[in-house]
């Protein structure tokens, strides 16, 4: 019976163990930070909830000449304080709004090169998220 106990709170501490492995992270409102695609984010005082849920990087790699140079998008799911979905691009499209918030991609990097594959958990995606008062 002992050795059921244990392997009962083994089991347990594993479980619970596994559910800290999400990103979560908090950022500051009004000030630039860095996003991983995946990663759980909440603003410090818990007024806003989102999670970057895609990056798409057609953007002309810096060692390669061109006709057109390209895009990024970044598509962000809100989870609170409203539900939505919002689509941001390096081209055409840097600044969205989504209830009280505005979003302002000011990067997404690295930087395409020819010669390497981006895996899309290395890109970091700048944003600066601004509350807009009434």
């Amino acid at each position: 019976m002992k050795t059921l106990s244990i392997l009962f709170a083994f089991l347990v501490i594993s479980l619970v163990s596994c559910d800290n492995e999400t990103v979560s992270d908090s950022f500051s409102l009004g000030l630039e930070n860095d996003f991983k695609i995946n990663g759980e984010y909440h603003s410090t005082d818990n007024s806003l909830n989102f999670t970057v849920t895609e990056i798409n990087d057609s953007r002309c790699p810096s060692d390669v000449v061109c006709v057109w140079q390209g895009k990024a998008d970044v598509k962000i799911e809100v989870k609170s304080p409203v539900r939505g979905s919002i689509m941001l691009n390096t081209f055409d499209n840097l600044i969205d709004t989504l209830g009280n918030y505005s979003f302002e991609l000011k990067d997404v990097s690295p930087y395409p090169i020819s010669t390497k594959v981006i895996k899309l958990e290395e890109y970091n995606v700048t944003l600066k998220i601004v509350e807009l008062t009434e």
